[in-house]
């Protein structure tokens, strides 16, 4: 499976900001701007597996 997953999407001044994560598990964010600015994007961001906190003094 080669298809993005939308993760969120955001109304913002600039335009709207995109949240992807590809079947690897990578997110990358895009910026689609208001007008005839071109689209602006970052990443992908290497996938990182969450953890739970420790509780240690």
């Amino acid at each position: 499976m080669n298809e993005n997953t939308v993760v969120s999407r955001h109304l913002t001044s600039e335009g709207v900001v995109l949240w992807t994560r590809c079947s690897c598990g990578r997110l990358r964010m895009d910026l689609v701007p208001h007008g005839t600015a071109p689209r602006l994007t970052a990443g992908p961001v290497p996938y990182t597996q969450l953890t739970q906190p420790t509780n240690t003094p």
